[in-house]
């Protein structure tokens, strides 16, 4: 399994879509420098609206905590699902694409070890992913803008109900809680796209089919018309990461969501491994 787990590490490092997810990444953070950047200028000159009033009523609000908030939120719905996604979905299908599946199967290691170990590598990339693209947004944060309190308004992000504050330094660590509990969140998507990647033999057949179910649950999660329905959707378990980003971290909710997500997690990586156990690989 460790000898496995190495061999699996090794491949990803020397994969260009490991590097491709950290770059392009880092051009999204980037492109909302630039957009946070000209946005705050407009709405601290005087030029908000009413509808901004409970938004934006702190002339400190726009710092760089508040756009490490805002980028971290837009990327973990839409752009960082589809890096994991990419890499879990390849795993077994894209051996088996490639024609090297049938080889790793008659080699003395068994099936649950190239399941579980190929899953661990896609749960490090995820990790990684979160961790790198947090850490990055500080950094720019504080060079660029500067950084102070997170001041909280009930608005787009949808995290308070009434205003709150988060002290800078203690900010500082939600962010660093939220590289683990944003991880843990996506690796729900990840075990999705596993089992796809074991169940057809095209990786991009297992990566569409993926982003198909993720994009079609989280778009109608946040539709009225299905306001019964979203409850029993993995999108809607998978946003008590946000959690940590609240002044008072709701502990009771958090603790449950993260259980229910850790159910999809197992329960899939256990299904994937039944199928790929009695999967035929020699035709």
């Amino acid at each position: 399994m460790i000898t496995q787990l190495r061999f699996e590490l090794r491949k990803l490092i020397r994969s260009k879509g490991f590097y491709l997810s950290f770059a392009a990444l880092a051009a999204f953070v980037l492109l909302m420098l630039w957009g946070f950047y000209s946005y705050a200028q407009q709405k601290t000159s005087g030029l908000a609206g009413e509808q901004f009033k409970y938004t934006y009523e702190s002339k400190s609000y726009f710092n760089g905590l508040t756009f490490a908030l805002y980028s971290l939120i837009f990327a973990f719905s839409l752009v960082i699902p589809i890096f994991v996604v990419m890499n879990a979905g390849s795993q077994i299908a894209g051996e088996q694409r490639s024609g090297t599946l049938r080889m790793m199967c008659i080699r003395p290691v068994s099936r649950v070890a190239i399941v579980l170990s190929k899953f661990l590598v896609v749960a490090i990339h995820t990790y990684l992913l979160m961790a790198f693209f947090i850490a990055l947004n500080l950094l720019v944060g504080l060079l660029f803008i500067g950084w102070g309190s997170l001041e909280l308004y009930p608005g787009p992000l949808n995290l308070v109900d009434q205003p709150g504050t988060i002290l800078r330094d203690e900010a500082v660590w939600r962010f660093f809680y939220a590289s683990f509990s944003g991880a843990w969140a996506l690796l729900v998507v990840a075990a999705v796209a596993n089992l796809f990647s074991v169940l057809f033999e095209n990786p991009v057949t297992a990566v569409a089919a993926t982003l198909a179910v993720y994009l079609t649950l989280y778009i109608v999660g946040r539709i009225e018309f299905f306001i019964t329905l979203s409850p029993y959707f993995f999108t809607t378990n998978m946003d008590f990461w946000r959690d940590v980003l609240k002044p008072e971290i709701p502990w009771a909710s958090f603790n449950q969501q993260a259980a229910t997500c850790g159910a999809y997690i197992f329960g899939l990586l256990l299904l994937s491994i039944v199928i790929f156990e009695r999967k035929d690989i020699t035709n």
